[in-house]
């Protein structure tokens, strides 16, 4: 015990630490479980808000850059009001860049997207989607005032259902952004709060196992930076397993749901699992995850200090 009397190196104190850290978190292995395991569930929440709200965001970058509307006509629509609204489409300047789908086109594609439910468009006998046209049109055009009362003479047209603009869903996409994030910042930290709360009572139970050892380094004149450093080491190490826990799950359950989902529905798959999230978001969980960890770890030795005291 002499060794804890003088001060030691820097490089020594912090090798002494995780050192006792990992020792610590062998011996009480079973509690420590405890804590990784909350530490893991609460970022894993948070992980998964993150994942969905990044592929959301990646789904809204690729439309912003670009506003499509889309000009339904009628499924009985002859072919001369077909023309007709094709020919208003083109004296457009705003409208030009159109483009014709037919009935069985969009029929292709509700089967490319919902697999699944081609089948139930089978059984109606009859092929339920309308024809379009697709005009692209520049977002800033799209959504001025202007360019409303044109939507407005084109849905007069004979032969025309409906005007459907792209950039409204892109609208309720980022509202339903927010949400997601806002949802996952509360979920988790709410589960990041009791995850510190558990660590720090298994850092309690901690030190009482080794209470006998503590009062006999305090006696011998070990430092109380000496004393708590092993204990707030060993709570930053039981978060940061509990995060990489975390993200290594996270990264299983994303690729497995990608190769099984995805061949089964490509809408989902594009809006969803286009991507994994970006190394700086799994670093800010693993940061979370040691953050957590060490508020855990320090609100136990804080205790323990008052009580020495």
């Amino acid at each position: 015990m002499t060794r804890v009397l003088a001060e030691p190196r820097p490089q020594n104190t912090l090798s002494y630490f995780f050192r006792e850290a990992v020792r610590r978190l062998w011996i009480s292995k079973r509690s420590s479980f405890v804590a990784v395991a909350m530490i893991c569930v609460s970022l894993m929440i948070v992980g998964a808000f993150l994942l969905i709200a990044e592929n959301l965001e990646h789904a809204v970058a690729m439309a912003q850059g670009r506003s499509r509307v889309s000009v339904f006509l009628d499924v009985d629509a002859t072919p001369q009001q077909i023309h007709d609204v094709g020919a208003a489409l083109a004296a457009n300047p705003h409208l030009a860049a159109r483009r014709f789908v037919s009935s069985d086109e969009a029929l292709v594609r509700f089967r490319t997207y919902f697999p699944n439910l081609s089948g139930i468009v089978g059984q109606l006998g009859e092929n339920p989607f309308p024809p379009s046209f697709e005009c692209d049109v520049p977002p800033a055009v799209v959504q001025s005032p202007a360019f409303q009362r044109e939507a407005q003479a084109v849905r007069a047209l004979a032969g025309v259902e409906q005007v459907q603009f792209d950039w409204e869903w892109v609208e309720r996409l980022k509202r339903l952004i927010n949400i997601v994030n806002l949802a996952g910042i509360v979920a988790g930290g709410l589960l990041a709060i009791a995850a510190a709360f558990t660590i720090a009572n298994v850092i309690r139970l901690t030190m009482m196992l080794y209470r006998e050892e503590i009062e006999i380094m305090r006696l011998v004149g070990a430092t109380e930076r000496i004393i708590r450093g092993p204990f707030l080491i060993e709570g930053v190490l039981q978060g940061l397993l509990g995060a990489a826990a975390a993200v290594v799950i996270l990264v299983g359950l994303f690729f497995s749901a990608r190769h099984f989902l995805a061949p089964a529905n490509s809408l989902l798959f594009g809006f969803l699992f286009n991507g994994f999230l970006p190394w700086q978001k799994i670093a800010a969980l693993l940061f979370g995850g040691m953050l957590a960890g060490y508020l855990g770890s320090w609100m136990s030795v804080r205790e323990s200090g008052k009580e020495a005291v």
